[in-house]
């Protein structure tokens, strides 16, 4: 399922909900649409990641989102 950001440049695009932790933590969006609306990051309350950790310390979604292709 995919879920609408606003990347810091202003550019809006649709992402795969497994990266929104990943946009939100690295400070790459600025708002996503939930089905009531437009949060706005920084201002509209959101939840915390509740993902695992992997042994690295890594959350799973930045292992799903930063691993190379070789």
């Amino acid at each position: 399922m995919g879920i609408s950001v606003i990347f810091t440049n202003g550019e809006e695009r649709t992402v795969p909900a497994y990266m929104l932790d990943y946009l939100i933590r690295e400070q790459r969006i600025v708002a996503f649409q939930r089905a009531d609306g437009w949060v706005q990051i920084g201002r509209d309350p959101i939840r915390k990641s509740q993902q695992p950790m992997t042994k690295s310390g890594n959350r799973w979604s930045d292992f799903l989102f930063k691993r190379t292709v070789a």
